[in-house]
C-alpha cells in the first residue's frame, strides 16, 4: 500500500485546513480529537423533596477530584437548561421570549464540550483543560480539584433587536442565575458539591475557547463530589 497521499485525500484535507485558517477556529480543528458523548435519559424518578433540597443547598468549594459517572452528568445537565417540554422545545430554566440564549460548556480534565440539550449530548469544543483559568479559590489561587467546571456562555446573536446592550446583559445575568440554581437544586439533591465562580480569567478563557465576539462569558459553575473530611 502506497503511503503517499492521492489526490482526493489531499484537495479533502487542504479544504478542511484553509476552513481553519479562513476561519480562525483552531479549537474547533482540536476539538476533532475529542468524539461526542452521546448522554444518558435523564432518571426523573430520583431525588429529594424541594423543601429538603432547599435546605441543603450551599456552596461548597471542597472537591474529592472523583470523575461524575455519565449518569449523573446527564442529569446534571438536563436539570441545569435541559428540555422538559420536547413537543414546545421549553426548557427547565425559564428563558425571556423563549431565547435560549445561554450555552453551557463543560470544562473536563479531557477537554470542553458544548451541551446540546435538543440532542442531549455533549458535542467536543477545544481539547484542553480550562479548568485553571474557569475557577479559582481566590484570585491568586488556581482550583483544579473540581472534575468539572460549567461555564454558561451567553450568545449575543440571539438577544432582542429592541433591547439594549445593558438590558441584554442583564436578562443575560438572569438566565444564568435560573440555570446555575437548578444545578444548585440538582447538587443538594444528589448530594453533589457545588459553587458559582466570579474569579475566573474572562478574557483567556475566552481566547483559548475561540469564542465568537457575540459570546460573553457570564459565570462560572464548579461541580463535584464533596472531599471527605
Amino acid at each position: 500500500m502506497s503511503n503517499k497521499m492521492n489526490r482526493r485525500e489531499f484537495i479533502k484535507t487542504s479544504a478542511a485546513t484553509g476552513a481553519v485558517l479562513m476561519t480562525g477556529n483552531l479549537s474547533s480543528a482540536l476539538a476533532q480529537e475529542l468524539k461526542p458523548i452521546q448522554l444518558l435519559k435523564p432518571q426523573l424518578d430520583i431525588g429529594r423533596p424541594l423543601m429538603q433540597a432547599l435546605k441543603d443547598r450551599r456552596s461548597s468549594r471542597a472537591y474529592s477530584g472523583e470523575k461524575l459517572p455519565l449518569q449523573v452528568l446527564s442529569d446534571l445537565l438536563w436539570a441545569a437548561f435541559g428540555i422538559n417540554r420536547p413537543d414546545e422545545g421549553m426548557r427547565t430554566a425559564p428563558s425571556g421570549g423563549n431565547r435560549q440564549d445561554i450555552d453551557i460548556y463543560v470544562a473536563t480534565a479531557d477537554g470542553v464540550y458544548i451541551y446540546n440539550a435538543k440532542a442531549h449530548i455533549l458535542n467536543p469544543a477545544l481539547t484542553e483543560d480550562v479548568r485553571s483559568l474557569s475557577g479559582r479559590q481566590t484570585p491568586a489561587v488556581p482550583l483544579d480539584d473540581a472534575p468539572i467546571n460549567l461555564i454558561y456562555a451567553w450568545d449575543g446573536k440571539k438577544k432582542s433587536k429592541t433591547s439594549t446592550e445593558a438590558q441584554s446583559l442583564n436578562l443575560a445575568f438572569a438566565h444564568t442565575g435560573f440555570i446555575s440554581q437548578n444545578v444548585y437544586l440538582f447538587c443538594a439533591s444528589e448530594g453533589l458539591a457545588t459553587v458559582v465562580r466570579l474569579w475566573f480569567d474572562k478574557p483567556a478563557l475566552e481566547k483559548k475557547m475561540a469564542l465568537r465576539p457575540e459570546q460573553y462569558i457570564t459565570l462560572v459553575q464548579s461541580v463535584g463530589y464533596p472531599r471527605k473530611t
